[in-house]
């Protein structure tokens, strides 16, 4: 995506793009897990260092991830190198890795779960984080945060979830314009830092 900067002044930017199949932990195959993590994964990174430039100096970025993205599911070989990532190169690695475990059909020996969408949103959680990181170590004052909305009824969840969408967007829009103490690299839901 290429975006002429004189055309665009942000203070927020919230990105929510999500891609998943009807159900978040079934069997999954090389063209599943591709397809999410170009959506989920490549497509929030590309749109996150597209937008970063154009926010104001202290502007706010809010990626919607979920919960589905939580760590407590990986063993700690793969969950300590989410959690010491650095670098936004650093989870490419980690979703290249998932992926040609994928296609080599032993991502459950390796200590993947078998779920694209669950891989994609760590991955998003953790891109999200080590962009805050940077930012922080450039001295940059922008706010970068990662979000759940939760369970939110939409096409998406079939209309099973328990939150409307009103409810589901209370934390990005808080993370957007409330005051947040100048909270930056964290993972959020039901307005407040969660464990992730």
């Amino acid at each position: 995506m290429k975006i002429a900067p004189e055309l665009v002044t942000a203070q927020v930017w919230v990105k929510d793009r999500a891609r998943t199949n009807s159900d978040l932990y079934i069997a999954i195959d090389s063209n599943v897990v591709k397809t999410t993590l170009e959506c989920n994964y490549y497509g929030s990174l590309e749109a996150t260092q597209d937008f970063l430039p154009l926010l104001q100096p202290e502007g706010r970025l809010v990626n919607v991830s979920s919960m589905a993205g939580k760590l407590n599911r990986y063993p700690d070989s793969i969950r300590s190198r989410f959690l010491n990532a650095k670098s936004v190169e650093e989870i490419t690695a980690l979703m290249e890795e998932f992926k040609s475990a994928v296609k080599a059909g032993n991502e459950k020996e390796q200590g993947w779960p078998s779920a694209a969408y669950a891989v994609s949103k760590a991955g998003m959680t953790a891109m999200t984080k080590a962009i805050a990181r940077e930012e922080q170590e450039r001295g940059g004052k922008r706010l970068i945060n990662a979000c759940c909305p939760g369970y939110v009824d939409t096409d998406m969840t079939k209309h099973n979830g328990r939150k409307t969408p009103d409810q589901g967007a209370q934390t990005p829009v808080m993370l957007a314009i409330e005051e947040i103490g100048g909270v930056s690299g964290d993972f959020w839901q039901n307005e407040k830092i969660v464990e992730w």
